[in-house]
Order: structure tokens, then sequence, then C-alpha cells
């Protein structure tokens, strides 16, 4: 038996590589398999991933929409109370960053005036709410802007006038030279 040992072995092309070349390349060659099947791994993950997230916002959405009356109802005085949070929130961070970075005293002074109106606005608000809330409402939101105060209830039906006096009476206790003329009541049903 001989061993025949090769040192040079002949491509396609006509030129000559070494057995080492050889190896190399296959090494190289392994390599970028191996890298293509990591990207495909990964690929392969985050579309898993985002299936299984598109479905479970589908599914939680579905659990989470209520067609009930009431809830709607619910629903659309907690996005009003979020919504105006929200903006008052903003607003604050505005007039704040006003006062604090202006050299102008006029926008600085009526920076600190929409800021001391909206502080006074919420307390306003929230004190009104309380208290037409412990007068035995379901709820109640209470929107006071440029003098004027939209009081939205939530009754099982229309208010008495004797109920519609006592929210007056409320919110006159809390703001004394409120004009009731600038004071309207809506009821949701």
């Amino acid at each position: 038996m001989e061993i025949i040992e090769r040192k040079e072995t002949k491509t396609k092309m006509g030129g000559s590589l070494k057995l080492g070349d050889t190896m190399k390349r296959t090494g190289s060659g392994i390599k970028t398999l191996f890298a293509k099947r990591k990207k495909m791994l990964v690929l392969g993950t985050m579309f898993v991933l985002l299936c299984v997230t598109g479905y479970l916002n589908f599914a939680m959405n579905n659990k989470a929409i209520d067609t009930s009356a009431a809830n709607v109802e619910t629903n659309l005085f907690n996005m009003f109370r979020t919504t105006r949070a929200d903006e008052r929130t903003r607003d604050i961070l505005v007039y704040e960053n006003l006062v604090a970075t202006s050299t102008n005293a006029a926008t600085k002074a009526s920076a600190e005036a929409k800021l001391l109106e909206i502080r006074e606005n919420v307390a306003f608000e929230t004190s009104a709410e309380g208290l037409i809330l412990v007068d035995g409402f379901r709820d109640v939101i209470v929107n006071r802007t440029n003098g004027f105060v939209n009081v939205l209830i939530k009754a099982g039906e229309n208010i008495s006038r004797q109920q519609a006096i006592k929210i007056m009476t409320i919110l006159q206790s809390i703001q004394p030279d409120l004009d009731i003329d600038n004071v309207y009541i809506s009821i949701m049903e």
C-alpha cells in the first residue's frame, strides 16, 4: 500500500491551491453557514414574537371591550379625566419652562399667571367633584375654563330643581363670586 501525498490540487480555473488553503476556505464556508443560520434563527424568533404579540394584543382588546352602556359612560368619564390631566400636565410644563428660561419680564409674569390659573382650576374642580359626589350622584366631572363652569353628572334620571340648587350652592361655596349664569349642568343618564 502506497501513501501518496498531494501537495497541490488543481481548481477548475486552472490555478493551483495548497491543501492548507482549501482547509481555510472550507473553514470560512462553515463560518458563513453558521452566520446564515444565526441570522435565520434571529429572524424566526422575531417573527414568532411578533405573532405572539399580535395575538395577545387582539385577545386583550377583545376582553377589554365591553359594550354595556354603563361601562361606556364610565369609560367616557375616565377618558375625559385622563385627557384633562394630560393636557394640564403638558400646559404646566410649558409654563414652568417659560418661567424658568424667559428673560422677558412680561412673558414670565404671564406664564406665572397662567400657572396660577391652572392650579386654581384644578383645586376648584377637584373640590367640586368631591362635594357633588358626596351628595349622592354616581359620577361627576367639573370643568372650569375662562369663567365658565361645566358640570356633567351621571344620574339615572333627570335631576330635580333642588338637586340643581344644591350643586349651585356647592360651587358657590368653593368660589363665592361665581356667577350662576356661567354654570352649565348636563346630565348623562
